[in-house]
């Protein structure tokens, strides 16, 4: 999944003037955003089995492992939205102008 977020935002970009970049950024601010949300997201699992253990114990390591795994899977979706959002802005926004 990631490869492929990292290929659509490539194309986009590749395929966008870079003087439609000058005057708008939330495009590029937006698709910014959702990667990080991507990229970050597997730490989500981390921390909700860190929080788990702190208030279970042993048992929180399985309750803290689902819950962090919800946690970065919605992450990660928004953060693909955000990525699709902003390179549909980045490319739009332009040709709107004209």
């Amino acid at each position: 999944m990631r490869v492929v977020n990292i290929l659509v935002i490539t194309v986009f970009v590749s395929a966008v003037p870079v003087y439609s970049f000058a005057d708008d950024y939330s495009g590029i601010e937006r698709m910014g955003e959702g990667t990080e949300d991507v990229v970050t997201s597997p730490g989500q699992i981390v921390e909700g089995i860190s929080e788990g253990t702190e208030e279970q114990g042993a048992a929180g390591v399985v309750t803290g492992t689902a819950s962090g795994s919800v946690d970065a899977a919605g992450q990660a979706a928004e953060g693909g939205i955000d990525i699709g959002a902003g390179a549909v802005e980045t490319v739009l926004d332009p040709l709107m102008e004209e």
